[in-house]
């Protein structure tokens, strides 16, 4: 049996109608996409970020598991996924640190086909079980949400009241909804009203300029541009707490010595906790649909992929084609 998807190939993102469709392996069950969303990270790999991924793109899903021999229970649920498979082995494996495998494979992101496409695969054991009371177009958050709980590792326990987020993009939009609902106050910085608006309906301080002196004992950037990373620690206090965020193709230089002298912290941050995600929805804590900018149809993802790098344009969904059924066999 054959289906549609959208694969990112050395000429760029191209929709092919006759792929094969994936037949799930021990351990991994064939999902079916209800609602699929498009991230920076997607956007970044048809610029060549990662050095030439080629396969199907796409990581954010809310799905339907169609087959998982072996796990019976699985079948028919409605679930959300992590992005990272592990071999279980390695020395970050052995340490609890799954993410950083280091024979990791990642959904639409590296050696593994990811979710624009009529099915895919995943490892049962990536799957969470969604309640009633999360919509599809709140699940299809629940990746990137919990991307924006992982800053809450990372946060200092003294943080301060002088917290910034640069960038009012999607993560950096989810990384303020966050820390507002856990009870922090931040300042989300960034230069699109329509998207700073979200956030002051949200109750979140917002601004389009900071003053030249101003510091900050938290800073998060989430921009999206790593070329910004000196300006960030320009604004940085004493001690104070930078969190990146971004990734990109883009390099930069920075003067080490204002880190060692003003004694900083850089911490990377990428995948985060998709249960903390999960309970926020279900609680009605974090309300993500305001993010959503638009949808298409699986058979128009192309155009989707151009509407999302638009200025202006938040989050971009998928909604991927009625699949015809599988037949047992093909199982």
């Amino acid at each position: 049996m054959r289906m549609q998807a959208l694969v990112l190939t050395d000429h760029g993102p191209e929709l092919i109608d006759n792929l094969p469709t994936p037949i799930p392996g021990p351990g991994e069950a064939l999902l079916a996409p209800r609602l699929v969303g498009i991230c920076g990270t997607d956007l970044a790999l048809v610029a060549g970020y990662k050095g030439g991924y080629r396969g199907v793109l796409g990581h954010e899903y809310v799905a339907e598991v169609v087959a998982a021999p072996g796990y019976p229970e699985w079948v028919g649920c409605r679930v959300v996924g992590e992005i990272n498979t592990t071999c279980g082995v390695c020395d970050s494996c052995r340490a609890g640190h799954v993410t950083h495998c280091q024979t990791r494979r990642v959904l639409g992101i590296r050696d593994w086909d990811g979710v624009f496409a009529e099915y895919f695969l995943s490892p049962v054991a990536n799957l969470h079980r969604l309640p009633d009371e999360i919509s599809d177009a709140e699940a299809v958050f629940t990746e990137p949400l919990a991307a924006a709980y992982a800053v809450l590792r990372e946060m200092p326990k003294s943080s301060g009241d002088r917290i910034a987020i640069l960038g009012d993009g999607r993560l950096g939009l989810l990384i303020a909804l966050v820390l507002r609902a856990e009870g922090y106050d931040p300042l989300l910085i960034g230069r699109h009203q329509n998207k700073l608006d979200i956030a002051n309906a949200a109750g979140i301080q917002t601004t389009t300029h900071v003053e030249a002196a101003r510091r900050f004992d938290v800073l998060i950037e989430a921009t999206g541009l790593p070329h910004i990373l000196p300006e960030v620690i320009d604004m940085a206090a004493p001690r104070a707490t930078i969190i990146l965020k971004s990734t990109g193709i883009e390099r930069t230089q920075i003067d080490a010595s204002i880190i060692v002298v003003n004694e900083l912290r850089l911490i990377g941050s990428r995948c985060g906790p998709f249960a903390e995600a999960i309970v926020a929805l279900a609680a009605g804590k974090i309300d993500p649909k305001p993010l959503i900018s638009s949808r298409f149809p699986l058979n128009q993802a192309v155009a989707a992929l151009e509407s999302a790098a638009q200025s202006g344009v938040i989050k971009v969904l998928l909604e991927p084609n009625k699949p015809s059924p599988l037949q047992p066999q093909m199982l």
